[in-house]
């Protein structure tokens, strides 16, 4: 079941990142919508992911997407608004991630990457609160795509390189005791 659920979702996250590419300047007029409802699956997943882990005490973030998702939903005729919800929403989303890579840093491979990465977004979406407007919000929807593609592409990369590590270290001759 839950290899059903990461395969939907990649299909889905890729999927949208497509579509985000082809039509970045057409989604324009209904920005709030579609960031709106990337908040609002980010936030549901995790939602129920944690009940299932029945981790209730570790629901507030998600819920504070939700109520951000809401936001965006509501104030969707107001550029300057989405801008300053959405970019709130990243920088609190790649300080999480941020957190995560280092925390991992050991042991994950594309650790620094994520990290730079996330430092990017965070300065992008620093510029978005600071100068709101379709400008930055444009660049934001390109940025959409690619993250949504990253979200998916850093777990399988690590996971590809993990199994690459195992398969080599299979292959070496043993060392001699000395």
């Amino acid at each position: 079941m839950e290899r059903i659920l990461k395969s939907s979702k990649a299909l889905l996250y890729i999927a949208t990142a497509i579509l985000i590419f082809i039509f970045n300047e057409n989604v324009m007029p209904f920005v709030a919508f579609l960031v709106g409802g990337v908040v609002m699956a980010y936030a549901l997943e995790e939602l129920v992911f944690l009940a299932v882990q029945k981790k209730v005490a570790d629901m507030a973030e998600a819920v504070i997407q939700i109520v951000l998702a809401v936001l965006l939903f509501l104030v969707s005729d107001d550029i300057v608004k989405v801008c300053i919800i959405w970019g709130v929403w990243s920088i609190i989303r790649e300080g999480r991630e941020m957190t995560h890579a280092l925390a991992h840093i050991k042991k994950q491979r594309l650790a620094l990457i994520n990290i730079a990465e996330s430092v990017v977004v965070t300065i992008l979406s620093a510029f978005m609160v600071l100068e709101p407007g379709l400008h930055h919000a444009h660049t934001h929807v390109i940025l959409l795509g690619i993250e949504l593609i990253l979200e998916i592409g850093f777990p399988l990369l690590e996971k590809v390189i993990e199994l690459y590590t195992q398969r080599k270290k299979e292959k070496e001759p043993a060392k001699p005791i000395e």
